[in-house]
């Protein structure tokens, strides 16, 4: 079997994802406190939506943490205070409960 020139048919997958994908912002309901972030690398071929909420430009926020690691900590050894970073993984009320970590 001779190998096929597979990039036209990963162009039109990309196309066919990133539309999917854009399409699907549209339907956030609700738009005031959760923001939909597009990450798209057709380099390496990975697609990602992201629900950001709680916003907030003036800190670090932790808003995932599969990794077996701290990332707080790591952070904080890495010189951020701990006083801004926000756990955004966890509920507001939650975040409330940590007095090392910013709440918001």
């Amino acid at each position: 079997m001779e190998p096929r020139d597979s990039a036209p048919i990963i162009k039109i997958y990309q196309q066919a994802i990133i539309k999917t994908l854009s399409e699907a912002i549209s339907t956030n309901v609700f738009p005031e406190t959760l923001q939909i972030v597009q990450i798209f690398d057709r380099q390496s071929n990975r697609f990602q939506l992201l629900c950001h909420g709680w916003v907030d430009e003036e800190r670090v926020w932790i808003q995932h943490n599969e990794r077996d690691v701290d990332i707080g900590e790591e952070l904080s050894n890495n010189g951020i205070p701990k006083s801004q970073i926000v756990l955004g993984l966890h509920r507001p009320s939650i975040r409330e409960l940590n007095s090392t970590y910013a709440s918001e």
